[in-house]
């Protein structure tokens, strides 16, 4: 794969796998087989050509299918060890190419009593990369939401205007210590959950100068969970 365009969408789509992975670029050149070199080159733009095989490897390496790192846009890919692959087509993330619009709601305000996600008002949609989000989760895209964070109650895991995708698929409390979107007697925050006994969840901050909170599971509305958090550098 030679086009200049193509070997943007990879290194952007490399990248955004490798950060939600924890995977580094020595260590998954490595895993893959290949020189170790190879990632590090094709994130830092250093390389013009990359072969088909070389995306194969990377794709297994990170649990991925050839179709989620190669754009299909540009040049179809065709499925890894001959199976198809459930995963939408790669494109990048531009107004008019096919990018998914995601609600982006504003969660610092409610309309409301807080106790319903769609108390809250919406902002300009947000464009996201199908791969990117099938990378993230399996819910469809209407189950989607994009926040910003509001103060620094979960610093450092999070700082003011970080943005999150939640997604409202997850809104039972099933995973221990995972970050939430919810609302407590209408007011909305993004927070630690865990469950302390019969109907009791303890609300928790990453800023350690924030004690924890313990509330009726009642009166705790989870609108979904945080399943990726950005920012801005």
């Amino acid at each position: 794969m030679s086009t200049e365009a193509a070997i943007d969408i990879l290194r952007v789509r490399l990248e955004s796998a490798m950060k939600h992975r924890g995977a580094s670029a020595k260590g998954l050149a490595r895993t893959a087989g290949l020189g170790e070199t190879v990632v590090r080159d094709i994130l830092q733009g250093m390389t013009k050509d990359v072969k088909l095989g070389t995306i194969e490897k990377l794709a297994a390496a990170l649990g991925m299918s050839l179709s989620d790192l190669l754009p299909d846009a540009l040049g179809r890919a065709r499925p890894v060890q001959g199976t198809p692959s459930d995963h939408a087509p790669l494109i990048s993330a531009h107004a008019g190419d096919g990018a998914i619009a995601l609600r982006h709601v504003d969660i610092s305000y409610a309309m409301g009593a807080g106790s319903n996600f769609d108390d809250y008002p919406d902002e300009m949609p947000v464009l996201f990369d199908p791969g990117f989000l099938r990378s993230l989760t399996q819910a469809p895209p209407e189950m989607l939401f994009v926040a910003e964070g509001d103060g620094d109650s979960m610093f450092p895991t999070m700082i003011n205007g970080d943005q999150v995708i939640i997604d409202r698929t997850q809104r039972h409390l099933t995973m221990q210590d995972r970050i939430w979107a919810l609302s407590v007697h209408g007011a909305a925050m993004i927070k630690r959950l865990r469950t302390v006994g019969p109907n009791r969840v303890r609300i928790m901050s990453d800023n350690t100068t924030i004690p924890p909170e313990e509330v009726d599971a009642d009166d705790v509305f989870i609108a979904g969970r945080v399943v990726w958090i950005g920012r801005k550098v």
